[in-house]
């Protein structure tokens, strides 16, 4: 009995598989479509994860962050009003000694001025 090499193996395996490749060419174009539309739904992905979830926040210590919340009876917010007003918003920047440095934003509703009137509206602008 003659013992044969891993590599002699894996080339008799890999000439194996080329020839049935090839007398079925509708079979290897399907499994090359596949394959990369695999390859590429799983690239679209992980990019898309990379950019939204794994990448660091361009700041210079992203851990270092905090999440403030104003509850709407403080400051001078009146129940039913909007969170915070833009002059609101810049006079605790400009006044706050806690921070280094802060933004304000708002995933809520907000009011659009047309003309005379005001309309809520809420934010991404969809009905």
């Amino acid at each position: 009995m003659r013992r044969t090499s891993y590599i002699e193996n894996f080339v008799g395996d890999l000439q194996y598989a080329v020839r049935t490749l090839v007398k079925a060419p509708v079979f290897t174009l399907a499994a090359i479509a596949t394959l990369t539309l695999g390859i590429g739904a799983n690239t679209a992905i992980f990019q898309l994860l990379e950019a939204v979830r794994l990448r660091t926040l361009p700041v210079p210590n992203p851990h270092g962050l905090a999440q403030i919340e104003i509850p709407k009876m403080n400051f001078g917010i009146l129940e039913g009003a909007d969170n915070l007003s833009y002059p609101l918003y810049q006079e605790i920047r400009a006044n706050q000694q806690a921070f280094s440095d802060i933004f304000a934003w708002d995933s809520g509703y907000t009011k659009l001025r047309l003309g005379q009137g005001a309309e809520r509206a809420r934010f991404p602008f969809l009905p």
